[in-house]
């Protein structure tokens, strides 16, 4: 099962009933379970912001699904299968804090590896525009590739404070990867849209 799949799963109806959490609060929630195993459901709902009901629901779900475990005394810890997922996202996704001063932005960093496609495929504007419509306030993408680009490619001296920014901030990054920033610093909604770049890949574009 892929991670997209696995999200979509977590979060479909039921019944007519459609959980009050999204997929990026489940993949939110797993990378917590995966950091700091076990985890109670408590501390759970205070990280993710959610209530009692929903976060019942969602744990639930996830152990029907085979992705976590419960331990009625230490809390919630990932299977292999759960271990799996995060694994297999965290090979392709990088989510961290970041502030770019050129900008005066206080932002996250969402970079997915080898996503330079969406680019070409989608174009920025639209990317953007996606990115906006989920909430962020502002958002910066560039690629990595010869060197790192803001597409539209540009090297206009009134750009070139930025640009040597965020090439330092991508040191560590592969050439493929699609790096965005985003304000405010929201961590769900940096999880939000690398969910939906993934679901952009896998030609779920609604």
């Amino acid at each position: 099962m892929s991670e997209i799949s696995a999200l979509e799963e977590a979060t479909k109806p039921r019944q007519g009933n459609k959980p009050s959490y999204d997929e990026a609060y489940v993949i939110l929630a797993l990378n917590i379970i995966y950091d700091e195993s076990p985890v109670g459901r408590i501390t759970l709902m205070r990280k993710l912001g959610l209530g009692e009901a929903s976060m019942k629901t969602m744990l639930r779900r996830l152990k029907e699904m085979g992705l976590i475990a419960v331990d009625k005394v230490g809390g919630n810890q990932l299977t292999d299968k759960g271990k799996e997922l995060i694994e297999a996202w965290r090979s392709r996704v990088s989510i961290r804090p970041a502030a770019l001063e050129s900008l005066k932005w206080k932002c996250i960093q969402i970079a997915l590896k080898n996503g330079e496609g969406l680019v070409d495929r989608f174009g920025v504007i639209r990317l953007r525009d996606e990115i906006i419509r989920m909430g962020a306030e502002a958002s910066l993408i560039t690629v990595k590739r010869n060197g790192l680009e803001i597409p539209p490619r540009t090297d206009e001296f009134s750009i070139n404070s930025l640009l040597q920014e965020v090439t330092f901030l991508s040191n560590q990054f592969d050439r493929g990867t699609l790096i965005i920033y985003i304000t405010p610093q929201d961590i769900h909604l940096a999880y939000k849209v690398a969910t939906r770049l993934l679901q952009f890949e896998s030609g779920i574009s609604g």
